[in-house]
């Protein structure tokens, strides 16, 4: 079966939705953790640093620095 653009984003979100709806949240929580870890692990060094101090400031990259 071939599906048109629409049909495949509709399904996708669709998909994605049942997904959700069946999670608890401590399902949902982990699903978001690997999600992030494993995109973050695409970035380098400098542009998950950047984006840390962007959106919350040098102090929680050196505190999160600490911790590590």
């Amino acid at each position: 079966m071939t599906l048109t653009t629409e049909q495949r984003i509709k399904l996708i979100e669709n998909y994605a939705n049942h997904i959700i709806d069946g999670l608890d949240t401590k399902s949902l929580e982990s699903m978001v953790y690997d999600l992030l870890v494993s995109e973050y692990e695409t970035f380098t060094d400098g542009h998950i640093l950047g984006e840390i101090e962007e959106l919350y400031g040098k102090e929680l990259v050196t505190e999160l620095m600490e911790v590590a």
